[in-house]
């Protein structure tokens, strides 16, 4: 079963390469890509800014989609980051800032809710298909930009529209980036009752009372169980880590169990989410050493 689970993944992310391919295939065929390459060497030179700036602007469409949906769902502002662009909120007040962590140049938003409403499914199941759905407009649209402009900008919207497509396709044809599970995936755990619907919704709940209280300390225990008793690893991980954050906040110090555990499970994540989980751990251990924490 393992064995199919992983041939499985590479044909997903075959199919995808296939699909991208195929578009470029079916462009040049048809002699459009001959119309938009630049000749002289400064329309090159324009080709090469215009395409770095492009595919930041696709990632942020992307995540766009992501957070204008949260946010019309009543959810809160919490994280927005592409590229070296980061704004985020700081207990009350919102912050831009440079960002400097590598592992979110990709593009990351975050919404959470405010309240613990039985729709909340429903509508985390919206914001997150809203990504991938502003990717393929976005690459509907940078097609037709770069077919009516032509030459020396029109390669640069039809490369926006191909990364775009690819990030739909990455989004939706695999069922796993790395650790994580893509947008389709996500949705898919959602809208199904059961366990995986559970644990996404556990989540939901977490970061909903985090949020509301800017405090690890009233989250609920069960929920965390939820997580920490999940067979995916990074699922286990994240629960563990909210675990300490709520022994920290309620009690003052980390079970030798749950730290040994948390510890064993640091050394099959990546290094960007062990260092993102550790430095909050760090900033809770402060707040109770300050006697912040009430």
């Amino acid at each position: 079963m393992k064995i199919g689970l992983k041939y499985l993944k590479y044909l997903e992310w075959v199919l995808m390469m296939v699909l991208l391919l195929g578009i470029v295939v079916i462009s040049k065929e048809m002699g459009f890509l001959d119309t938009l390459k630049p000749e002289s060497r400064t329309g090159k030179g324009i080709m090469f800014i215009g395409i770095v700036f492009m595919s930041f602007l696709v990632l942020a469409v992307h995540e766009l989609g992501h957070l204008i949906t949260g946010l019309l769902n009543g959810f809160r502002f919490e994280l927005f980051v592409v590229g070296p662009l980061g704004i985020k909120r700081e207990e009350d007040r919102i912050k831009i800032y440079l960002n400097k962590n590598i592992g979110y140049y990709g593009g990351v938003a975050a919404t959470s809710p405010i309240e613990d409403g039985a729709d909340n499914a429903k509508k985390f199941a919206r914001l997150i298909l809203a990504g991938p759905v502003a990717s393929v407009f976005f690459a509907i649209f940078c097609f037709v930009i770069s077919f009516a402009i032509g030459k020396p900008l029109g390669i640069i919207f039809y490369t926006g529209g191909l990364i775009s497509i690819a990030i739909f396709f990455a989004t939706t044809i695999p069922s796993k980036s790395g650790m994580f599970f893509t947008d389709r995936k996500r949705y898919q755990r959602l809208v199904r009752p059961g366990k995986d619907q559970q644990v996404e919704l556990a989540i939901l709940r977490i970061m909903g009372k985090y949020s509301k209280d800017n405090s690890y300390k009233n989250v609920d225990r069960k929920d965390i169980a939820v997580l920490v008793e999940d067979e995916l690893p990074f699922i286990q991980y994240y629960g563990l880590f909210n675990l300490i954050c709520y022994q920290m906040e309620n009690e003052g110090l980390i079970d030798d169990e749950t730290n040994k555990d948390y510890e064993k499970l640091s050394k099959k994540m990546s290094k960007s989410v062990v260092l993102s989980f550790n430095s909050e751990i760090e900033n809770v251990k402060g707040r109770w050493e300050t006697g912040s924490i009430k």
